[in-house]
């Protein structure tokens, strides 16, 4: 009996000894799948992100200025409309910087966003002066000089409300600021009979806007995980003294490489409007495609 239950025991153990490592493989958990792109920017640590870029909008927009006139009538206004391909301005830029920068910790992040255009051009200008009761039409042709002089910048908080492992979308809010200091030099080759204008002179525009801005922005990566489609819009109200509204959008399609790198194409749109009748400023439009390339610091 005693060499029954030994070698029973014995064939238990052998038993279990076989069956060990088949439990043991059927215990250990399957090995999580690589994170994708967008899971490594809500991982918890500190992601900088720097991206330059170009921006080749089409100018268009709405101004008024003031004409030095003689000493014995008052200053006309003359009111002008422009629209102005890339291909009239790129080769008359002095100097220009275009930059995008992202702060991120897990849901909360802090961006900001600058260009700077420094450019001079030449043109020429005619108009008709209204003279007394407008009766009178004065024809005035006007060579000018003009160097402009502007940086937009942009800085905003925001908070992602939602994301997955190839997709977010986050609100924001934050300032947007337009100084817009223009200097005009003309030369009046034609005034009429009467000479209601100064035959020549300087006229200096500068107009500061300044505007609270909401909205939200996002990506969404499809296929392989490497293409995205990038997406931002907001809607701006004045904060100073000189009022208007505005707004800009941006969306195209974008390529993120495996280490982290990304090169985007957009068309972006930014558009000034509801100005007061007394600003130089009556209403700016931007808009045009965009090339970007961001890495990590």
């Amino acid at each position: 009996m005693t060499r029954f239950l030994a070698a029973t025991i014995v064939a238990l153990a052998a038993s279990a000894a076989a069956y060990a490592p088949a439990v043991a493989q059927q215990a250990t958990p399957a090995p999580q799948s690589t994170p994708t792109l967008m899971d490594r920017q809500y991982d918890g640590q500190t992601h900088v992100t720097v991206a330059p870029y170009i921006w080749a909008p089409d100018v268009g927009g709405s101004f008024q200025y003031s004409i030095p006139t003689l000493r014995t009538r008052p200053h006309k206004i003359l009111e002008s409309s422009i629209s102005v391909p890339p291909s009239q301005y790129l080769p008359k830029l002095n100097s220009a910087a275009m930059l995008f920068a992202d702060v991120r910790k897990g849901d909360l992040d802090v961006f900001g966003d600058v260009i700077y255009v420094n450019a001079s051009m030449s043109s020429s200008l005619n108009a008709t002066f209204a003279g007394p009761l407008g009766k009178v039409q004065i024809p005035i042709a006007l060579d000018t000089n003009a160097h402009l002089s502007t940086a937009v910048w942009e800085v905003a908080a925001g908070y992602t409300v939602a994301h997955g492992h190839n997709a977010d979308a986050s609100l924001f809010a934050g300032l947007r600021a337009f100084p817009v200091n223009l200097t005009l030099d003309y030369n009046a080759t034609i005034v009429g009979r009467r000479r209601v204008i100064a035959p020549s002179g300087t006229i200096t525009n500068s107009d500061y806007l300044s505007d609270l801005i909401v909205g939200f922005r996002g990506r969404a990566f499809f296929g392989d995980g490497h293409w995205y489609v990038p997406y931002y819009a907001d809607y701006g109200t004045s904060i100073n003294t000189i009022q208007n509204e505005s707004w800009e959008a941006y969306s195209g399609f974008g390529y993120a490489f495996n280490h982290g790198q990304t090169l985007l194409v957009a068309y972006r749109a930014l558009n000034y409007n509801s100005f007061e009748p007394n600003v130089h400023t009556q209403r700016l439009t931007m808009a045009g495609p965009l090339i970007g390339y961001s890495f990590g610091l």
